[in-house]
């Protein structure tokens, strides 16, 4: 994963395939979206285990059928099925993530191309963050503090 940013009611995750020839991206626009989650693959045993059950394990992009995560929303959370009535569960996964999110819509993909060459790999390894904040992050860095630090 590229980047995970959530603003303003819209949610784009940024995907690249880091291996491949020009580095491809594209984007996953969430324009609606009670929830998501990210976690790294191996703490989601749960949901390999309910896709491997029910037959669904295919692709890096899916959506699961009954949701043990909707099923839980509607069951604790009263408010949920009266404002969602119809909603999925979309997963994305990632070399080190799997991103799961609940939304009454599809999302729209699309082709960001090719990474510029002088732009590291996207990965756990390296953080990288939406383009639209380099400007507004280059100003605000000299300033930050870590912990308790006088400095």
């Amino acid at each position: 994963m590229a980047s995970l940013f959530d603003s303003d009611g819209t949610l784009r995750i940024t995907l690249e395939a880091a291996r491949e020839s020009g580095r491809p991206r594209w984007e996953f626009v969430f324009d609606s979206y009670p929830g998501y989650r990210n976690l790294l693959e191996e703490f989601r045993l749960q949901l390999w285990g309910h896709l491997d059950e029910t037959g669904q394990r295919c692709g890096n992009t899916f959506c699961v059928t009954n949701s043990p995560w909707i099923e839980a929303l509607r069951k604790h959370e009263g408010v949920f099925a009266h404002y969602y009535p119809k909603i999925a569960h979309y997963v994305i996964l990632t070399e080190d993530d799997v991103i799961e999110i609940l939304s009454p819509e599809a999302p729209s993909v699309n082709s960001l191309g090719s990474t510029p060459n002088d732009e590291a790999r996207a990965g756990k390894s390296t953080v990288l963050y939406h383009p639209q904040d380099r400007d507004r992050l280059r100003v605000m860095f000299p300033h930050l503090k870590r912990g308790n630090d006088d400095v």
